[in-house]
């Protein structure tokens, strides 16, 4: 069946509306809250003890509660940013159980996706790779203000929410862009191939800005911005070629 063809604005709206229905069932605020408050006693203990006692340095990457404490306001937002993708994973990891159902269906899926999306027409996805990685090290160095090794879990979480959205064809990010896509194509149905390679390109990206923390480089801002330059040279190289109207058809003779 066709997705429906909807655009961003109201796309945002009935993602909004479903999301309110959570407060339907108090239960499944409980890993948000959870989440909340670990990051509340966290943040508190390692700006009271220094030094932060190992144990803790680990609960803390492992939660990116640190995320956001860095960096002036700019940091804070891209912390509040962060922390509303953390606790978007923990709920997919906790509340399938809920349901008797496995979390993060569609991981293992995504891993195949990001293959088979490259197997066909590779020149025009070159494109849309690029440009996804380049707006994943610019997303993570925003959530992740000075792409230090502390808070580089959000571009570990990152990454697998989006093989999950690879996998499944679908997820918020995955019909977000699809709404976007709708919204700028006047008309023309949305490539879903053309989706699948950017949500590939950003979780290469995020990977690639996890590596260069680990390695203690600081050049997401530089390789995000040259990457999106790039994709776009690419994209205008590789525009796909408007196929030519066709010919009239004769005129009917009179006999």
């Amino acid at each position: 069946m066709e997705k429906e063809r909807i655009g961003v604005g109201q796309y945002l709206k009935n993602a909004l509306k479903q999301g309110l229905q959570i407060f339907k069932h108090p239960m499944k605020l409980l890993p948000t809250l959870v989440i909340g408050a670990v990051w509340i006693v966290l943040g508190y203990l390692s700006a009271a003890m220094q030094p932060f006692p190992m144990p803790l340095k680990i609960a803390s990457f492992l939660s990116y509660a640190e995320g956001g404490l860095f960096g002036g306001v700019f940091g804070a937002v891209g912390g509040i940013v962060g922390k509303v993708v953390m606790a978007v994973f923990i709920n997919s990891l906790i509340l399938p159980l809920f349901e008797k159902k496995w979390p993060l269906v569609g991981v293992a899926g995504g891993i195949k996706g990001m293959f088979t999306s490259m197997s066909k027409d590779t020149a025009r996805g070159i494109a849309p790779l690029l440009k996804g990685i380049g707006l994943a090290l610019l997303l993570y160095m925003f959530m992740n203000i000075n792409e230090g090794k502390q808070n580089s879990m959000i571009g570990v979480v990152a990454l697998v929410l989006l093989l999950q959205n690879i996998g499944n064809q679908g997820g918020f990010l995955f019909g977000l862009l699809f709404s976007i896509a709708n919204s700028m194509s006047k008309g023309k149905v949305p490539r879903y191939i053309s989706i699948t390679r950017f949500l590939t390109g950003m979780t290469l990206g995020f990977t690639l800005g996890v590596g260069l923390s680990i390695a203690g480089k600081h050049w997401c801002l530089l390789g995000g911005v040259g990457f999106l330059l790039i994709g776009i040279i690419f994209g205008l190289i590789f525009r796909p070629k408007k196929e030519p109207a066709p010919a009239p058809a004769p005129a009917p003779t009179q006999a």
